[in-house]
């Protein structure tokens, strides 16, 4: 990979310390944008620097690229997912793949044919070759549009290109927790968040930041595994347990039927505050939280991961303290959960055709302890409630 932050201009000298310098990568001006029209009310002109970042990538002349991605300065990358997830697609062809917002009423402002540009998008090399040669004429009609990525988009869509819907990527117009999101990710490896450092720490107790660096201890490990959901049911107390690697595990104190079970539970804010009526309404399939806390699954976040030889370990404990009363049939008398898994490495028919993995409670010498087995689905194998 090689990359450029594009900033207005260069910094003064002495601006970055040089410990920053030696962990950024290099550093670009924007070219001057002041020959270009603006005339959305209460916008941003540097959108049209921020959409020329396009074009001054692909006259970098980097040899051998065969992708172009582009993100905010809010954006997390999960590198090696995105390279995976890219390796799917043939770079020869025109692709400009991302995805759309959370947010029903930013769909509908702005477009569902648009990657927004927060979560990030990627573009073909040979489709970027002529979106560059065109942009700066394109860039002359389309002075009403609030941001850069609506003026790639509709410079695209002049082209007669579409886009390609991946769900990796995340633009997370949302507030407050993002647990609900995290654990009931799609089938698909995460590609990137957008607005993580606006939103609740993924984990209670840390700071953002620190949690991120927490959560980057398991991508490291298995880096195609993290985030992804596996459901399995425990027989002997009747519990539903929601599996989100690397990240947290949820006992449902009841079974639920599978599809319930996948859906997102409600942990989230509204992106726009105050907002309602179409601001309340999400392009995600939700589950309500029930309104008291004692009744809602017991949360198990990751606390540590080892490596073997035989497989993965992952640790789970509760980082949160609810003052409900419990009996030997509840999860809360569970402190620890441990997750053995293998390494995840998906070959490119299951990337093109995801299946989702299975899961076995298995025997456990001490009470307070559950283990928990990932492996891959019999051929007609059912997840069901029991």
């Amino acid at each position: 990979m090689r990359g450029c932050v594009f900033l207005e201009g260069m910094p003064p000298n002495g601006t970055l310390d040089q410990a920053d310098a030696g962990s950024l990568p290099p550093i670009c001006a924007s070219e001057d944008t002041s020959r270009f029209r603006y005339t959305y009310r209460h916008g941003h002109r540097s959108a049209i620097r921020v959409a020329r970042v396009v074009l001054e990538t692909v006259a970098l002349n980097h040899p051998n690229v065969r992708w172009f991605v582009f993100g905010d300065d809010d954006t997390l990358f999960f590198p090696e997912n995105l390279v995976k997830t890219l390796s799917k697609y043939d770079d020869g062809l025109w692709y400009y793949i991302g995805t759309n917002s959370e947010s029903f009423a930013q769909n509908k402002l702005f477009s569902y044919e648009m990657a927004f540009g927060g979560a990030g998008f990627a573009i073909s090399y040979p489709l970027a070759k002529v979106l560059a040669s065109v942009l700066d004429s394109c860039l002359v009609r389309y002075p009403h549009l609030y941001g850069s990525d609506s003026r790639i988009q509709a410079c695209l869509a002049e082209l007669g290109i579409s886009l390609t819907h991946e769900p990796g990527f995340h633009q997370m117009d949302i507030r407050g927790s993002m647990l609900g999101f995290l654990t009931s990710h799609p089938l698909r490896p995460i590609v990137s968040l957008h607005h993580w450092e606006a939103m609740d720490s993924i984990f209670p107790k840390m700071e953002p930041k620190e949690a991120m660096k927490h959560l980057f201890q398991a991508v490291n490990i298995d880096s195609q595994r993290v985030v992804q959901q596996t459901v399995c049911y425990d027989r002997w107390f009747s519990w539903t347990i929601s599996v989100s690697w690397g990240y947290a595990v949820q006992i449902f104190p009841h079974h639920l039927f599978l599809p319930d079970a996948l859906r997102t539970l409600k942990t989230y804010q509204l992106w726009k505050k105050g907002g309602s009526g179409i601001y309340e309404l999400y392009e995600v399939d939700t589950l309500a939280l029930h309104p008291d806390p004692c009744r809602r699954p017991t949360v198990f976040f990751l606390h540590s991961l080892s490596s073997a030889a035989d497989g993965i370990r992952s640790f789970y404990r509760r980082m949160t303290s609810e003052n409900c009363t419990f009996d030997a049939f509840s999860p809360r008398k569970i402190e620890q959960i441990i997750v053995m898994s293998h390494k995840l490495d998906l070959d490119q028919q299951q990337l093109l055709a995801p299946r989702r993995q299975c899961c076995d409670v298995l025997p456990s010498a001490a009470e307070n302890v559950m283990e928990i087995a990932i492996r891959e689905c019999g051929l007609e194998e059912l997840v069901h409630m029991h």
